[in-house]
């Protein structure tokens, strides 16, 4: 068949005689003489009237439209996909920024505790009071210290004793990852469960935000700072000096960026973001 045709187009100005046999019937066979360009006419004119009527089904019956939807269906997934992914990577950044923009308000605004309760607590043996006045306006967070936990302040020299007992019982639901920004752990616990304090400490920024509930950031040595979120009620306030395992407060479902009842801690050591995972035991 491929040679006929090649035939017939490599003698577009000549005739050509087909043969047709009958293998039944060998007198039955017969010739036809054709002429190649008319054959070559008349398979264009079949082509072109095969697209014209293919073209016109398309765009005048409802299987173009059909066609056409579903394609603009697979276009519109695409975009809602993509959409999706965009937001969820721009919560993430909008988290971490806020984050981090706390963290760094902190670290500008409270002093380092750790060397400040030291301090006071040896002007305050010298002047033989219990009571400490700055000359200027600002309180910082060692002037709300009671004169017993200035004398135990010592505690504050000696390094964190880690790896820690979990602060609170209950499961970690979200791991740390800082790549989508959750510079912390989750630990699912049940309503109203108390949480504690990882280490010797001072309590340097207590808080309540509509996204995190009530927040209680605490300053330990070794520029460590340890951050607990989502609690419902705190039982200590800034410049209260606590000792590992003391009760801090308790969690709940606290917060516009929680889905459940749970404390969200992270461990921050000279400003980096730590995986609290490598500062706990079970």
């Amino acid at each position: 068949m491929w040679d006929f045709i090649k035939k017939i187009f490599s003698e577009r100005e000549g005739d050509v005689t087909v043969v047709v046999l009958d293998d039944q019937n060998p007198d039955g066979s017969s010739s036809f003489k054709l002429a190649a360009l008319d054959i070559v006419k008349v398979v264009f004119l079949v082509f072109l009237i095969s697209v014209t009527i293919t073209t016109v089904i398309f765009f005048a019956t409802p299987l173009g439209s059909l066609y056409q939807q579903q394609q603009d269906q697979s276009l519109r997934q695409d975009v809602i996909a993509v959409s999706e992914r965009l937001m969820t990577l721009q919560d993430s950044l909008s988290a971490r920024d806020n984050q981090l923009r706390d963290m760094q308000q902190i670290l500008r605004m409270v002093p380092d505790t750790t060397f400040d309760v030291e301090t006071v607590s040896s002007t305050q043996r010298a002047r033989g009071s219990s009571d400490f006045q700055q000359d200027g306006s600002t309180i910082y967070a060692f002037d709300m210290l009671s004169q017993n936990e200035i004398i135990f302040s010592g505690n504050l020299e000696r390094s964190p004793d880690f790896p820690s007992a979990f602060p609170i019982r209950g499961t970690v639901s979200q791991g740390y990852s800082s790549e989508t920004g959750h510079y912390g752990i989750d630990i699912a616990a049940q309503p109203n469960t108390e949480f504690q304090s990882l280490a010797d400490g001072v309590v340097m920024h207590t808080d309540w935000s509509i996204n995190y509930g009530y927040v209680i950031y605490l300053q330990h040595s070794d520029g460590i700072i340890t951050v607990y979120k989502h609690a419902s009620r705190l039982l200590k306030k800034q410049g209260d000096f606590v000792l590992k395992g003391d009760i801090l407060g308790m969690v709940d479902d606290t917060g516009v960026l929680s889905s459940g009842s749970h404390l969200h801690l992270e461990i921050w050591k000279n400003g980096v973001p730590q995986n609290p995972i490598m500062y706990l035991i079970n």
